[in-house]
């Protein structure tokens, strides 16, 4: 049986190629396969630990810790990466917020891909962070969810995909979106906030990123169907409604366009502990 949580995940965009080439380009500028003790953070159903097994210089002597709130994630990442005799692999079942707790030993880096923006007291979690990191560790994360992430060749796109969702929203189920009850992740900040977030907690910033990547039409439905996506453009929304008039908008404006791609924006850093 598929759980509520299941079914909005964001398992289906995480599979897509080209979010699987924005991350592989966040660990190579990172150099991750280079340290022994690593943290995959928010690791999922294992895509990023699967790309840092594949980086690894050394598998002898390496672990790998990956951490996720969700236990039935952490049971998809375990079965689809299998049993590894060349390297340790510690599944953690914990929010990210609580890494102090979750991860007892301090590791040479930590790998945080497109969630810190979920994430209300950031400062907080990059002082755990810190504190878990040994001496000049790397802290290297992304995000598709900041102030800039839309080029402007592609604002004309979002604005009539909002407006005929949210006409369809109307008009087929009779609702209307409730801005008061907007979430963490629209409730974005700058590159610059994100270098001053961590340079504030001690880290040095090696490499700050901007990666144009372009969207297919996939891209845009399987983000429709994610229930933070969906709770972050149509606030109030019950989330099947939300997910059904996002998709019609984004079909009908898609094939009214004649579009092939939309570009979205990742901002990636890499940073050392002081």
């Amino acid at each position: 049986m598929v759980t509520a949580s299941e079914e909005y995940s964001f398992t289906s965009f995480s599979n897509l190629p080209f979010y699987t080439k924005v991350n592989e380009r966040l660990l190579d500028l990172a150099q991750v396969g280079k340290q022994r003790k690593i943290v995959d953070l928010g690791c999922g159903t294992g895509g990023i630990t699967k790309l840092i097994l594949e980086r690894l210089q050394s598998a002898k002597d390496t672990v790998i810790y990956a951490v996720d709130h969700s236990t039935t994630a952490l049971k998809v990442a375990a079965e689809e990466i299998g049993d590894r005799k060349d390297v340790a692999i510690n599944y953690v079942h914990s929010e990210v917020q609580n890494l102090a707790g979750a991860v007892k030993d301090k590791v040479d880096a930590i790998v945080y891909c497109n969630s810190i923006h979920y994430v209300p007291d950031k400062t907080a979690l990059v002082e755990q962070i810190k504190e878990k990191l040994v001496p000049s560790g790397i802290f290297a994360f992304n995000t598709s969810f900041y102030e800039g992430s839309h080029p402007d060749d592609s604002l004309v796109f979002f604005r009539k995909w909002m407006m005929r969702s949210l006409r369809i929203l109307k008009r087929e189920y009779g609702l209307s979106i409730d801005k008061s009850q907007k979430v963490e992740s629209r409730v974005q900040l700058t590159a610059d906030n994100y270098i001053e977030l961590v340079e504030n907690a001690g880290f040095k910033v090696v490499v700050n990123d901007f990666n144009r990547v372009e969207v297919p039409h996939e891209g845009w439905h399987h983000i429709s169907g994610f229930s933070d996506w969906i709770e972050g453009v149509m606030p109030g929304v019950p989330l099947d409604v939300g997910r059904q008039s996002l998709q019609k908008g984004l079909a009908q404006i898609w094939d009214e366009m004649n579009l092939k791609t939309v570009p979205r924006v990742w901002f990636s850093v890499s940073a050392a502990k002081v």
